[in-house]
């Protein structure tokens, strides 16, 4: 079978829809010969080395500058002659949406949340409409969605109306890289490289107000004058809509010496972000699992989450009932930042997750749903 896939989300590789995708794709390749993958690029092609396998072909997408340099205006026109182009048996869509028009028999849809529907208030309407049209009209057509979770599987069918049999939820894992580092001076490096806390709570990815960043920096404000040997560390772009200014929210901690906001972290630079974090916290309203969430157990860092994540980290991970309470979250700071037992208990804990957790397994379930689609 000759398998299309838009590969833009390689080209700059952010985010945790280009990490599964590599997964996937590296490993796909190792369980089939059968199949041709054909990657679509609209700015440049990635220099990756397992890009060079003699079962996948790279394009460049052609077509005016003006038109390539929006994403959305590339895939729904140029991709779509590129797509008819090549005479794919079937095309994958990994972020969201696919061409309206696909000239291709089978289509996939990676479909990781859809916020953007259930929580319209967090976007401006410029971000939202065009990603919800485009995202509901080409999901429905499609012949079969990828997600990440069981609770986003329910949301899909919920409000898009997708047959529970044609939606494939995944159990996401974390890269081989994340793993705990023995070697304290590594992190001591580190910590002084990015003017770090010695010991830190680490929230880390873009900032969304679903992911209650804001109030996690409120119950920190709550507790840190008890404890003068732990910092608070955010990590992400903030894109909050209504905006809510998370580098000046963090101001008085970091003037404090006692936080630290960075908009942007390199991923070489992600193993060891993880390691010298105290815990790790993701308490998201509205995700059904967050691939960081993973990587941190793995990195045998302890997590704190939300009940709908709670699916995704079994009873490996300390949950915060009501994320959008400061008063709930600054009693849990109290209750974990001093205790060296609780820490160790929720790290092994952690740790044990993560080795029932497989990249094989979820490559040979997501090639086995696309073999599936007739």
């Amino acid at each position: 079978m000759k398998i299309g896939i838009d590969g833009s989300c390689l080209e700059n590789f952010s985010g945790g829809v280009a990490r599964i995708l590599t997964q996937m794709l590296q490993l796909w390749l190792q369980l089939t010969n059968e199949h041709t993958f054909v990657l679509f690029f609209r700015e440049s092609i990635p220099q990756d080395d397992f890009l060079r396998h003699s079962s996948i072909k790279l394009k460049l997408i052609k077509g005016p500058k003006i038109i390539r340099k929006r994403a959305s205006l590339t895939q729904q026109t140029l991709l779509s002659f590129e797509i008819k182009r090549e005479k794919l048996d079937l095309f994958f869509s990994p972020w969201y949406a696919a061409p309206l028009y696909c000239p291709c028999p089978k289509t996939v849809v990676g479909l990781w949340d859809i916020s953007f529907v259930t929580h319209k208030s967090h976007y401006s309407f410029r971000e939202r409409h065009p990603l919800s049209f485009l995202s509901k009209n080409s999901s429905t057509r499609a012949d079969g969605i990828i997600t990440c979770s069981e609770f986003d599987k329910r949301q899909i069918h919920k409000y898009y109306g997708i047959p529970n049999n044609s939606i494939c939820a995944l159990k996401l894992t974390a890269d081989e890289k994340f793993k705990p580092i023995k070697n304290k001076e590594k992190i001591y490096s580190f910590r002084q490289k990015y003017n770090l806390p010695k010991k830190y709570i680490l929230s880390l990815g873009v900032i969304c107000n679903r992911r209650n960043v804001d109030i996690i920096i409120e119950a920190f404000k709550n507790v840190y004058e008890e404890f003068s040997d732990i910092g608070l560390v955010i990590v992400g772009k903030d894109q909050t809509k209504p905006f809510l200014n998370i580098k000046q929210k963090m101001q008085f901690l970091i003037d404090q010496k006692r936080g630290q906001y960075i908009e942007r972290m390199p991923e070489n630079d992600l193993v060891e972000l993880y390691n010298g974090a105290w815990y790790y916290i993701c308490t998201s309203t509205v995700d059904g699992t967050s691939i960081m969430l993973q990587e941190a157990m793995q990195c045998g860092t302890p997590v704190i989450t939300s009940p709908l994540m709670e699916e995704s980290v079994g009873e490996s991970a300390l949950i915060i009932q009501d994320p959008k309470s400061k008063i709930e979250t600054s009693e849990l700071f109290f209750k974990i930042i001093p205790s060296e037992k609780l820490h160790d208990k929720y790290a092994k804990k952690g740790l044990k997750w993560s080795e029932s957790l497989s990249w094989m397994e979820l490559a040979q379930e997501s090639l086995a749903f696309i073999n599936s689609i007739k």
